[in-house]
């Protein structure tokens, strides 16, 4: 997690942009004048910008201090948000706090909370701010403390979160992810494109459309910083609701599994009976289902579109000796040195089919489409990286 800024300076930065005037942002976040100004110095100075005009009549935003304040006042809704929930759920089961998260909560004692969620324990969490176990524990119990409800709960395995310690993380993941998006905006409205985008993937979902959009993209901005993530769909829906992705590419499920969650179909794909160019049934004119049923399978995990699709095929009283897999490496070395057949979309096969290797057989499956698409976060605001990617991804998928 990258190093952030102290959340009370934002706040003081949001206050005198609201407001216009350092004496009033001082008054209303409690503060003196002098720690305000400090406040705004310290941002200013952190980001290399001028966020503030000084006049005799008061404080203004310039273009930077409008762009960094559209993503404070992001971040600061979610954790504003978040000490709303909690106020409610302490007055549910009648404790006597349950706020405070938004005025009094450090950026230390967040963070200690998100890499928690993230990692499943202190020890891990420790390991990935780079900080001392120990302090990591203090934080997140000092956290604990100030808002008065429960946040963590002892299991066999170490710790985990109550419902309220992961909607608290969830929130102060996406404001942390808000305030990172900042500096990408900053920089691209100086007319430097060196940001970050987070693609998720999952496991069969390999076309040309991916590699081709991100080479477009590095092509375009060579010193953007471009990550792909592979994963279970629900590992991949995890990252992100916690921000760790910014979108993710594959089959959709329609309707999204969650509310804060949107779908946008880029195409629609037809799976495939999959075979190694030399299997018995490469040869023949017309494959029936009967012949289907002679061969094994390699199948992906339950609950994914395609399995649903094979067991629609063969049927469920045909489920032994199945390999279950997720990897398309482990899928295509398994086709190559077996008989074992698989759904795939030819477009996941491209370069195997075009070298010989693999081979669509001549099966009759039905119209069965799939749509493939982007999820993302329903107020995911892009930066102009991210932007730019999702307009590639849209005119490589036509």
């Amino acid at each position: 997690m990258a190093e952030l800024p102290n959340i009370h300076h934002l706040r003081a930065f949001a206050l005198a942009a609201r407001l216009n005037s350092v004496h009033r942002a001082a008054a209303a976040a409690h503060l003196s004048q002098p720690a305000v100004t400090q406040a705004l110095a310290r941002l200013e100075k952190r980001y290399e910008c001028r966020f503030f005009e000084r006049r005799s009549t008061g404080v203004y935003p310039t273009e930077l201090g409008e762009i960094m304040l559209a993503r404070v006042e992001r971040a600061l809704e979610l954790i504003t948000d978040a000490a709303r929930r909690l106020s409610e759920s302490a007055r549910r089961t009648s404790q006597t706090k349950g706020g405070g998260v938004d005025r009094l909560a450090t950026t230390a004692q967040l963070r200690a909370l998100v890499a928690i969620a993230r990692s499943g324990g202190y020890s891990a969490a420790a390991r990935s701010l780079g900080l001392a176990q120990p302090s990591v524990h203090r934080a997140a119990r000092d956290l604990e403390r100030l808002v008065g409800v429960p946040l963590f709960e002892r299991i066999s395995q170490g710790v985990a979160l109550t419902p309220q310690g992961r909607m608290l993380a969830l929130r102060a993941a996406l404001a942390f992810r808000e305030i990172e998006a900042a500096t990408d905006d900053l920089e691209e409205a100086k007319g430097l494109v060196r940001g970050r985008l987070v693609i998720g993937t999952l496991p069969l979902i390999r076309t040309e459309i991916l590699p081709e959009a991100v080479i477009a993209l590095s092509q375009r901005y060579p010193q953007a910083s471009i990550r792909i993530d592979d994963g279970s769909y629900a590992s991949q829906l995890h990252a992100l609701h916690m921000g760790e992705i910014d979108l993710l590419i594959g089959a959709l499920r329609q309707p999204p599994p969650a509310d804060d969650l949107e779908e946008r179909e880029l195409f629609t794909d037809t799976l495939s009976v999959i075979a190694r160019a030399g299997h018995p049934l490469a040869g023949k004119d017309r494959v029936t289902r009967e012949d289907l049923l002679r061969f094994p399978w390699i199948v992906p995990r339950p609950e994914t579109p395609t399995r649903a699709h094979f067991e629609a095929l063969i049927g469920s009283r045909f489920m032994t000796g199945l390999i279950e897999t997720s990897s398309l490496v482990a899928l295509r070395g398994m086709l190559l040195k077996s008989d074992r057949l698989t759904l795939l979309s030819r477009r996941q096969i491209t370069y195997e089919e075009r070298s010989g290797l693999l081979k669509a057989l001549p099966v009759e499956l039905g119209d069965r489409p799939r749509p493939i698409g982007i999820t993302l976060r329903s107020n995911w605001r892009p930066t102009g990286l991210q932007t730019a990617f999702l307009e590639i991804l849209r005119e490589k998928a036509k």
